[in-house]
């Protein structure tokens, strides 16, 4: 028997988070593509920031209420690890744990990524903090970042367990399909869940495309070094 467990925009929410954070990891390090760093960035951190609104007011299975975080769940997960999927229709204890944990440093990575931008200058966002808070929040950014890292590669191992455990009921393949085999309540989506969806999508984007069209962006140490080399051919 098939259920719908995850709704398209929870599925949405989630390939776009993992595609954006891949992309802002790999150009990090690539001062050609700063204002892009920062644009996927600032687009990951409106996303999740959506996603927490909808983890009060979403879905079955996507509401944190649902997600199963207590103590006793926690124990009774780890030592029947078998235990049938329809006992964790959504997330599983481990799952939900880490969830929580990625949608956390997820935000405070991108807000770091923000702040230390506008400690380099640039008043992103309209915000502009004193040169001094650079290298603290330069720090923290370069920490959370590298913690995510951690928490996905868990998730990833998660789901690698799950599905040698559990293959038949695709928990793997659910978030492409929605569906999991399993018998539980399915999963819908009220009107103003919909509506709600919409903004989810629509607003993040705005955010990527804003920074990318009309955001001034920190320069990097090659561009501030052409300029200096600009300054001192003019001047002799």
């Amino acid at each position: 028997m098939k259920t719908y467990i995850w709704t398209l925009p929870t599925r949405i929410f989630h390939w776009l988070l993992a595609i954006s954070f891949a992309l802002a990891f790999i150009l990090g390090g690539e001062e050609d593509f700063l204002r892009l760093h920062i644009a996927l960035g600032s687009f990951a951190g409106v996303l999740v920031l959506f996603r927490i609104i909808q983890g009060f007011n979403g879905p079955l299975y996507a509401r944190f209420r649902d997600f199963p975080v207590s103590v006793k769940a926690l124990t009774l997960f780890f030592t029947n690890m078998k235990m049938s999927k329809s006992e964790h229709p959504g997330h599983n204890p481990m799952a939900s744990v880490i969830m929580l944990s990625i949608l956390l440093v997820a935000l405070i990575s991108a807000i770091s990524g923000i702040l230390l931008s506008a400690s380099e200058g640039t008043g992103i966002f309209g915000i502009t903090l004193s040169v001094s808070y650079k290298e603290t929040f330069e720090e923290l950014h370069d920490v959370v970042v590298h913690l995510m890292l951690i928490l996905v590669v868990i998730h990833l191992t998660g789901i690698l367990a799950d599905t040698v455990l559990h293959y038949a009921q695709g928990t793997l393949f659910s978030m492409f399909t929605g569906y999991k085999n399993i018998k539980a309540e399915n999963a819908s989506l009220t009107p103003a869940q919909k509506v709600f969806s919409i903004f989810w999508i629509l607003i993040p984007l705005l955010t990527f495309f804003y920074i990318m069209l009309y955001q001034p962006v920190p320069k990097g140490d090659k561009e501030k070094t052409e300029e200096v080399k600009e300054k001192g051919e003019s001047d002799d």
